[in-house]
């Protein structure tokens, strides 16, 4: 395999040997020279969009099951090319270079940016973004070019209902991942076609799932080396390889006595806030112990307002309607990016 980057071409034993002279790939640096030399253990840092960030230790089988696994479920192959144009400090850009180096894929890395394609002039078939990217295609009104890659992974956070639409509508193989640090990247795909509110996710070759008491799911198989990783996220499991995604434990509005996932009503207001930043959160009250607000990063008019909890009381309940609109300028996230609820919440007096 080779290495494209910054116009210049190189073998991986060629490439670390930058690593003096462009500190921020230091990571993706780290990771190759350790892949190399067979290193059997690597330590990654969580994105700390749930908790504290922490070290977290992967062996070498783990990172080899989950690239064979993606390769199976995309169909890689070692003549594909592919783009990393992720964050170098992540796993993500770490298990795009990782793909590249076991299935001999040449790899082209750009520096990440809001629109990585915006001078891309070479031909691409495996690619990898963030929302944050893709909503600047749709904003530009770039996002065609994606049916000139082949496969499209989407990580990292939820994709909004009106992104989903829009790239449904793409003749070209778009995924969103399920997955996390402790699982070496995705367990799970979704494949971007018709509508988001029907659409659930595929889990990959050799992962098991389940769920505890409070309908959080749970993953198991080598990729998590065969320990039972719990996770916060509430899901409803339709089969032993599909489940739908309701939102997080964390993040469980209990209004009343009516739990409210605010990650399902933030995709459906989708539409009616494409200019702006938000979240569905709560706050105490005295009657309903807890009732739903929508923050905002920019203020809106009342009228929009009034749009967004007809949309949410007709589409759900009343119950579910915010009953307050804030606006927290600026949001607080966190070092890969995410969105840190708790932290701008914590803003509002």
């Amino acid at each position: 395999m080779k290495i494209h980057f910054e116009n210049t071409v190189y073998s991986p034993q060629e490439f670390v040997q930058l690593a003096s002279t462009v500190p921020s790939y230091a990571a993706l640096f780290a990771f190759i020279e350790g892949w190399l030399s067979d290193q059997k253990t690597f330590h990654f840092q969580s994105s700390g969009s749930t908790g504290k960030p922490k070290k977290i230790e992967i062996k070498r089988r783990q990172i080899e099951t989950s690239v064979f696994a993606s390769a199976r479920a995309l169909s890689l192959s070692p003549k594909d090319r592919v783009l990393l144009c992720l964050s170098p400090a992540y796993i993500a850009s770490t298990m795009m270079m990782a793909r590249a180096l076991i299935l001999d894929m040449d790899i082209y890395i750009e520096k990440p940016s809001a629109n990585p394609l915006h001078l891309l002039d070479h031909p691409i078939d495996f690619a990898s973004f963030v929302p944050f990217q893709i909503y600047k295609m749709i904003e530009d009104r770039s996002f065609g070019q994606l049916e000139g890659i082949k496969n499209i992974l989407i990580g990292g956070a939820p994709l909004s209902g009106e992104a989903f639409d829009i790239l449904s509508s793409l003749n070209t193989n778009i995924y969103l991942t399920y997955g996390m640090t402790e699982t070496v990247s995705h367990i799970a795909l979704m494949k971007v076609q018709g509508k988001s509110e029907d659409a659930y996710y595929d889990v990959i070759d050799g992962v098991k799932i389940g769920q505890d008491e409070a309908q959080c799911l749970n993953i198991s198989g080598i990729i998590t080396d065969n320990q039972r990783i719990q996770t916060t996220d509430v899901v409803q499991i339709l089969s032993p390889k599909k489940f739908l995604w309701l939102g997080r434990a964390d993040f469980v509005i209990n209004s009343g006595g009516i739990k409210i996932h605010p990650e399902q009503l933030e995709k459906t207001i989708a539409s009616l806030l494409p200019q702006t930043h938000y979240f569905i959160s709560s706050v105490a009250d005295t009657q309903l112990g807890s009732k739903c607000v929508l923050i905002t990063e920019t203020a809106i008019t009342d009228a929009l307002f009034d749009q967004i909890q007809a949309l949410i009381t007709d589409q759900f309940s009343k119950h579910h309607s915010p009953k307050e609109q804030h606006t927290i300028t600026p949001f607080i996230t966190t070092e890969s990016g995410k969105l840190n609820r708790k932290t701008t919440m914590q803003q509002l007096h």
